[in-house]
């Protein structure tokens, strides 16, 4: 099983490198963008122009910085699906006080953005959509959401196996 994550993993990559600029036609916004405080919130993330299915999920260890992102910077037990197309969810998360980084994508890796929500009020750049189009990011975004899709998928088998 190993070996078979770490291939599609790689042939992600490859996908990814080979056309990043798919991923500049979907992205993300919250309503808010900015918390008062650090703690508990409940947000309603939008989407636009995803041409797939996918997952939405917070990263509290990125420390709301998309170049910090790792595989094990998101929470994966905190997964929201969504459907192709534009969608909204309401969403609760714990932000951090450094802010939170969110991430939306589909599990072949063609497409992904992310977001960041602050603490204490958001200028001009808070506001705008991060769509993905940081090479770096989008590779360890979607081995991310890779991860989390296997986590999803495992789960789903244990329950039907059970």
């Amino acid at each position: 099983m190993k070996k078979i994550l770490t291939i599609a993993a790689l042939l992600g990559l490859v996908t990814m490198l080979a056309a990043p600029a798919s991923a500049q036609g979907a992205t993300i916004t919250s309503s808010p963008s900015s918390v008062s405080e650090a703690g508990e919130a409940n947000l309603t993330v939008s989407g636009s122009g995803f041409t797939d299915d996918g997952f939405l999920l917070p990263c509290p260890g990125a420390n709301a910085d998309p170049a910090q992102l790792a595989e094990d910077s998101c929470d994966l037990t905190n997964l929201s699906p969504y459907t192709a197309g534009d969608w909204s969810l309401n969403v609760t998360y714990d932000i951090p006080a450094e802010g939170l980084l969110v991430v939306a994508g589909n599990a072949a890796q063609t497409e992904s953005a992310t977001l960041v929500i602050t603490v204490g009020g958001a200028g001009s750049d808070d506001e705008l959509p991060n769509t993905g189009a940081n090479t770096q990011a989008l590779l360890v975004t979607a081995l991310v959401l890779f991860a989390a899709a296997g986590a999803f998928v495992a789960g789903n088998r244990k329950l039907q196996h059970g």
